[in-house]
């Protein structure tokens, strides 16, 4: 259902503007677009239903979260028509707007329910040797807090400033600066870190992600924060506050076990 739902937003817009060269009836193309999310979303929901593993698939692969990206690609068109000078169809940006927010969402959603799924098929009969639940580092927290409100107010301001100069018609547009941010809007609340001999385990609020050791290179331990090391340099490190961690030596422990053994970290 969501798959279905996600495809449809993506391509809902296409047929829209298809509709909308015969036609600049609202109420036609309102329900045009309507009757296109109920046919992609039907078609695509059947496709995927009849596809076995198909999410258990997607979530062991680590380009999913470019489901959360590519409804990016109908803002960043509308922008390249418009800076070439061409003046799109009216409903052009509605559409964007709806199939970019929407798909963003509906992706990030599809992209946890996978991963979650996955995780839970490679941890059957897996052995686990500790748990902890920690917070990002104080910094951290306190960055991600900043970028909110910063991304926020910016946004609020942009929109403001279109109403009081309408020539500046692009200001509008940064109130999406705060739908980009929304990801990182969970960096406040704990994660459970489960060390297992298959991978790594981190999980939060409705979703569980699991990595193979051989994605991880070391790990260090600072007056403020456990860090665990990706093995190549474009991967995010896993932080969590020390002070949050209850017991800190088994963690560490259980680390220096997995991270020095070849047998784990090659797998």
């Amino acid at each position: 259902m969501v798959a279905g739902l996600y495809v449809a937003v993506l391509l809902a817009p296409l047929a829209v503007l298809v509709l909308s060269r015969a036609t600049s009836n609202g109420g036609i193309l309102y329900l045009g677009f309507l009757a296109a999310i109920t046919g992609f979303a039907t078609v695509t929901g059947s496709i995927v239903s009849r596809t076995s593993g198909l999410a258990v698939s997607l979530g062991g692969r680590t380009a999913a979260w470019l489901l959360a990206v590519l409804p990016f690609v109908w803002f960043i068109g509308v922008l390249g028509v418009v800076s070439m000078g061409t003046e799109p169809p009216g409903i052009t940006v509605g559409l964007a707007i709806v199939s970019t927010i929407g798909g963003m969402f509906l992706g990030l959603f599809l992209t946890t329910m996978s991963r979650t799924r996955y995780a839970a098929a490679v941890l059957i009969g897996a052995e686990e040797f500790v748990e902890w639940e920690a917070r990002w580092p104080r910094r951290w927290r306190r960055l991600s807090l900043g970028g909110m409100v910063v991304a926020g107010v910016v946004g609020v301001a942009g929109v403001i400033v279109q109403l009081v100069w309408s020539d500046l018609s692009w200001a509008g547009n940064l109130y999406l600066l705060f739908f980009l941010w929304t990801p990182f809007a969970g960096a406040t609340n704990p994660r459970t870190f489960r060390v297992t001999d298959v991978g790594l385990v981190v999980e939060r609020p409705l979703q569980q992600r699991i990595r193979p050791w051989s994605e991880f290179a070391s790990y260090t331990l600072t007056d403020t924060a456990l860090i665990i090391h990706p093995s190549v340099w474009w991967r995010p490190a896993y932080r969590s506050d020390r002070g949050d961690i209850e017991d800190l030596d088994a963690a560490v422990k259980a680390l220096e076990r997995i991270l020095g053994d070849d047998e784990y970290t090659a797998r």
